[in-house]
């Protein structure tokens, strides 16, 4: 009997080690929804933290908290948000590889969201409290003002959307062919591509920070994140296909360490500003995937456990309405400390959030709606091209 148990435990210990895999990419798909939550998160406070450093005077309430915070954090929870794009996209073309269907789902996810948020936002800011016009307000709903003269309050809509056109083709270039899935030489291959596509990303922000610095200035936000994606596409493969974590995998987040250890230091000290190595965004993107990696396996860990489920189920539910909570945080925010003043806005900051929460239950409704009616539509065409086929056919 006791050998029996004995055995028993043995096998469980076994299963346990494996179903948790802690060294393994297949964790970031585990624990995803909690780091799109963390990531949101961390994006919130980052811009809280801006706007402190921007208004208020050196030493005053809250400086320290958001000087901190802007040197070690920073934005990383961009980057992150823009890792596990790029891998939850691979997922998605794994599942469905139609383009037309992938280009139709993403668009109709983000596109009406933003035509809420960003009509709102254009409509507040140039009409009812600034003193703008209507070409003011469809320069910046059509980005055209981001690109001219870098407002970019909601850059983020046209980056992914612009992210969601290529990445068809970085699915083909990291896909591993057929059979070929435990080859040393296919992952290193892959590898290699990935490398290459991104060192030369770099090199043509580099030609572009020299050749065109105002329209550089004005977009880098955007353009100095595509590398990040491209990293994201590569790595969606190895996370589908469960591959463990080698050591060339840590060369990354190891590097990304020391260089954000120096920066910090350096900058603590004030012998370097943030605008070092393409405005610090390099060294943030390295920095950024020993976060994902930490918090993985942290959150991996409760969840093999079943521990603080509380906490994780509030990061899941962030993390699941993670881009209305984006468009909608920037929107409110923005029109409030136009309207109000830093100060009142910061008086008012619960106010602030019960706003955000109340307009991302509005956009998201909304959104399903639409997402609700353009998917009953497509049904309805492909059966009635279906009922088409087989008359054909029996004629």
């Amino acid at each position: 009997m006791e050998t029996e148990k004995a055995v028993n435990k043995d096998k469980t210990n076994k299963n346990t080690a494996k179903g948790s895999d802690y060294a393994g990419w297949t964790m970031l798909s585990r624990v995803r929804p909690e780091l799109f939550g963390c990531a949101m998160i961390g994006i919130v406070i980052f811009h809280l933290c801006e706007d402190i450093l921007v208004n208020v005077k050196k030493g005053g309430s809250g400086y320290k908290f958001a000087r901190l915070y802007e040197i070690l954090i920073g934005s990383s929870g961009v980057e992150i948000f823009v890792i596990l794009s790029g891998v939850g996209l691979c997922f998605a073309m794994h599942k469905n590889g139609n383009i037309r269907q992938f280009y139709r789902k993403r668009l109709i996810r983000i596109v009406p969201g933003y035509i809420i948020c960003g009509g709102v936002l254009v409509i507040g800011r140039h009409l009812v409290i600034g003193k703008g016009s209507v070409s003011d307000a469809l320069r910046e709903f059509f980005f055209i003002s981001f690109v001219k003269e870098g407002v970019r309050t909601l850059w983020f809509v046209l980056f992914i959307i612009a992210m969601y056109l290529i990445y068809p083709m970085l699915f083909r270039a990291f896909k591993y062919a057929d059979g070929k899935e435990k080859s040393r030489r296919e992952r290193r291959n892959k590898a290699i591509i990935a490398a290459a596509i991104i060192i030369v990303m770099y090199l043509l922000l580099y030609l572009l920070k020299k050749k065109a610095p105002v329209f550089y200035a004005n977009t880098e936000i955007a353009l100095t994140r595509v590398p990040i994606f491209v990293y994201g596409a590569y790595l969606g493969e190895k996370v589908y296909r469960k591959k463990m974590i080698s050591l060339w995998d840590f060369l990354i987040p190891v590097a990304g360490v020391i260089l954000k250890m120096i920066n910090s230091v350096d900058r603590a000290d004030g012998h370097t500003e943030k605008n070092w190595w393409f405005d610090g965004r390099l060294i943030v993107f390295l920095y950024s995937v020993a976060i994902i990696l930490v918090l993985a396996m942290v959150l991996d860990m409760l969840r093999a456990g079943d521990h603080m489920r509380f906490l994780r189920g509030f990061l899941r539910l962030i993390g699941k309405y993670s881009l209305e909570i984006y468009m909608t945080h920037v929107v409110i925010r923005a029109l409030m400390l136009k309207k109000i003043g830093f100060k009142e806005y910061m008086s008012k900051y619960w106010m602030y959030l019960l706003t955000v929460v109340a307009a991302v239950i509005v956009v998201r409704l909304l959104t399903d709606a639409v997402v609700r009616l353009v998917g009953g539509s497509n049904r309805k065409a492909v059966k009635t091209s279906e009922k088409a086929s087989g008359k054909a056919a029996q004629k």
